[in-house]
C-alpha cells in the first residue's frame, strides 16, 4: 500500500498527546510492514522521520486550525501519490475528497466547548471556532472511510452523536511509550506528582483544593506540577499563591528522561481529569513503579484496571484527599502492587499491535 499521513503535530513536545501518537504508530508500521510505502507531511525538518527507506517526507509548514490548512495543504496531498491518507486529528481540509482514514481521539471539544486555548478568546471568536468545529468533525465523520479509536469509551461516545456510523468504527488502543531509563536521581523530599496541561477539564484545581488539606496533614510531603507554563499553567501557579499553598513546585515542560526520573520518584501520581480519550500520563506512572490516584472520568478504568490504582469520583475533593491518604499511607502495599502489574504493561499496550490494527483497517478502507 501507498499511505499517506499527515504529521504536521509530529513532535510530542509541541502537541504531547496526538504528537506522540504519530511518531509512535510511524515508527510501529516500519517495523510491522516496512513493505508498504509512507509519505508523510511534516512542519518541519527536525520533524522527520529519517534513515527509513520506505518513507518519504514532504515538508509543508502548514499550521493546524488555519486557514492556510483549507487552502494549501489540499494541495500538497494531491501532489502524492497514494492510495490512502490517515489524519491523526479532525482537522481535515473540507475540500479534500479522496479516500482517507481519520483517529478521532476524544470528543472533548463536543462536552466542554470551552476546555481548551479557545477560551481564551473573545466571545464572538468563540463561537466561529466552536461551529468551525462542528463543521470539521462532521465532514471527518462523515467523509471518512475508517474512523479510528483509542478507546470503547471514545466509540460509545462518537455513536451516541453519530449512531448510524458504527460499522466504520474500530478501537485500535494505543501504545505504552518506552521512555529513557531511569538515572536514579532522586529528589531529596517525598512527592506528589502531577503530569499534563492545565486545561480546565483536568481540574487541576481540584488538586489545589485537595493539597491545602494534605499539606497540613504531610508536612514533608511536597506537591510536583510539571506541565508546559502557558497561560492556564500560569493560572494554576496564580491560585496555588493565593490559597498560600506550601510546597508546591513547578517544573514546566520537562524531557522525557526528567519525567522517567519524576515517575519513578513519586509516591503517588495523582490524576484528577474529568474528560480523556485514552489518558497517557497515569499509564506511564505505572510503568514506572508509580501507584496511581485517578479520577473515575470516562475511559480511565478501561486503560489502566485496578491494579496499583486507586480512583475517586471526578469532581470530589473529598474523595481526592482520602485516596491521597490511602496510598500515602501504604506505600509499600501500593508500590507492591503495582510492580506486581507493570511486567504486562508493554505486552497489553504494543504499539506494534496498534500498528497492525491500523494497517488491517487500511485495507479495510481500500
Amino acid at each position: 500500500m501507498k499511505i499517506c499521513f499527515d504529521a504536521r503535530m509530529m513532535g510530542a513536545g509541541h502537541t504531547r498527546g496526538i504528537g506522540r501518537y504519530i511518531e509512535e504508530i510511524l515508527k510501529a508500521m516500519i517495523i510491522v510492514a516496512p513493505e508498504n510505502e509512507f509519505t508523510i507531511i511534516a512542519r518541519t525538518s527536525e520533524h522527520a522521520l529519517k534513515n527509513h527507506d520506505c518513507i518519504k517526507t514532504i515538508i509543508a509548514d502548514i499550521p493546524w486550525y488555519s486557514a492556510k490548512e483549507q487552502i494549501r495543504l489540499p494541495q500538497v496531498l494531491e501532489s502524492v501519490d497514494c492510495d490512502l491518507v490517515h489524519f491523526p486529528h479532525w482537522n481535515i481540509p473540507l475540500a479534500y475528497r479522496k479516500p482517507f482514514v481519520v483517529t478521532i481521539h476524544d470528543l472533548l471539544l463536543k462536552h466542554q466547548s470551552m476546555s481548551s486555548k479557545v477560551s481564551l478568546k473573545s466571545w464572538p471568536l468563540r463561537l466561529v471556532k466552536k461551529a468551525g468545529y462542528g463543521v470539521a468533525l462532521n465532514y471527518a465523520v462523515r467523509g471518512s472511510r475508517k474512523i479510528i479509536v483509542p478507546t470503547e469509551f471514545v466509540k460509545r461516545d462518537l455513536l451516541s452523536f453519530y449512531s448510524d456510523i458504527e460499522e466504520k468504527v474500530s478501537v485500535t488502543g494505543e501504545g505504552l511509550s518506552i521512555l529513557p531509563k531511569i538515572c536514579s536521581l532522586k529528589l531529596d523530599y517525598n512527592y506528589l506528582l502531577y503530569v499534563g496541561s492545565a486545561y480546565p477539564h483536568k481540574r487541576v484545581e481540584d488538586l489545589l483544593s485537595a493539597w491545602s488539606v494534605l499539606m497540613n496533614e504531610y508536612k514533608n510531603l511536597y506537591l510536583l506540577i510539571a506541565g508546559e507554563m502557558d497561560e492556564f499553567m500560569q493560572r494554576i501557579n496564580i491560585l496555588a499563591k493565593d490559597m498560600l499553598l506550601d510546597r508546591v513546585v513547578f517544573k514546566g515542560r520537562v524531557s522525557d528522561q526528567e519525567l522517567a526520573d519524576l515517575y519513578h520518584g513519586a509516591l503517588g501520581f495523582v490524576f484528577p481529569s474529568s474528560f480523556e480519550g485514552f489518558g497517557h500520563p497515569p499509564l506511564e506512572a505505572l510503568a514506572h513503579d508509580c501507584p496511581v490516584i485517578c479520577s473515575d472520568a470516562g475511559p480511565m478504568k478501561e486503560v489502566l484496571g485496578d491494579d496499583g490504582v486507586i480512583y475517586f469520583k471526578t469532581g470530589e475533593v473529598n474523595g481526592m484527599i482520602n485516596a491521597v491518604k490511602t496510598v500515602v499511607d501504604n506505600q509499600i502495599e501500593y508500590k507492591n502492587k503495582v510492580l506486581a502489574v507493570k511486567n504486562k504493561l508493554e505486552n497489553r499496550f504494543s504499539w506494534e499491535r496498534v500498528a497492525q490494527k491500523t494497517l488491517d483497517i487500511y485495507k479495510q478502507a481500500l
